[in-house]
């Protein structure tokens, strides 16, 4: 017997309330969850300013770029890319083999907390999507 239709979440649901609970880790502008391609599969950006479209795009190249350096350079296999920028920090990491996970921060306090659970995120994407 299934569960009634609205006690399933659906992926989209999933990974919505995924982002709302990092984003309360604080200091977090933007959360953005895109294909390896660099398409939108969702986004909690309600402050950093720049369209979900473009960090989606931008963040696709750089991880790819970041994970070929670090192989040429034979440093193994690349866990996260960290951009330490003027006005905050950019987090990029693989979500599985299909995804990519950004944050943009605003500040640069608990950086290693955002880090460990930005990890555990990526594991539930893993796990949403299969």
């Amino acid at each position: 017997m299934l569960p009634p239709k609205n006690a399933i979440a659906t992926i989209s649901e999933m990974l919505d309330d995924l982002l709302n609970e990092i984003g309360s880790v604080g200091g977090i502008q933007a959360s953005v969850l895109v294909s390896n391609n660099g398409l939108m599969i969702a986004s909690n950006n309600t402050s950093s300013g720049v369209d979900d479209n473009l960090i989606g795009a931008l963040v696709a190249m750089l991880i790819r770029s970041a994970a070929h350096v670090s192989k040429e350079l034979l440093k193994g296999r690349l866990d996260y890319l960290l951009l330490h920028t003027e006005y905050g920090e950019i987090i990029i990491m693989k979500a599985g083999s299909n995804a990519v996970f950004t944050l943009l921060t605003d500040s640069y306090e608990n950086i290693g907390l955002t880090i460990i659970e930005m990890k555990k995120a990526c594991e539930r994407v893993e796990n949403i999507l299969g």
